[in-house]
């Protein structure tokens, strides 16, 4: 494998991880760029607990709305 299939892998990987993670940071609330810290090893795994453990803010204004 040569330099330019190792950075294609990467490409395609990265989109991989943030293109879902993005969608999911919009929908609960936070902001989308959010999910660029799934590019920094390690960085998926404080993602996923930030996104687990706080409170979203599309869920408090869902119950503003009601």
């Amino acid at each position: 494998m040569n330099e330019f299939a190792i950075l294609q892998w990467l490409i395609v990987s990265a989109l991989f991880f943030v293109f879902p993670l993005w969608k999911i940071c919009g929908r609960a609330g936070f902001k989308p760029a959010l999910s660029f810290i799934a590019l920094v090893p390690g960085g998926i795994l404080v993602l996923l607990w930030v996104i687990a453990f706080a409170r979203w803010p599309a869920l408090a204004e869902e119950k503003k709305e009601q």
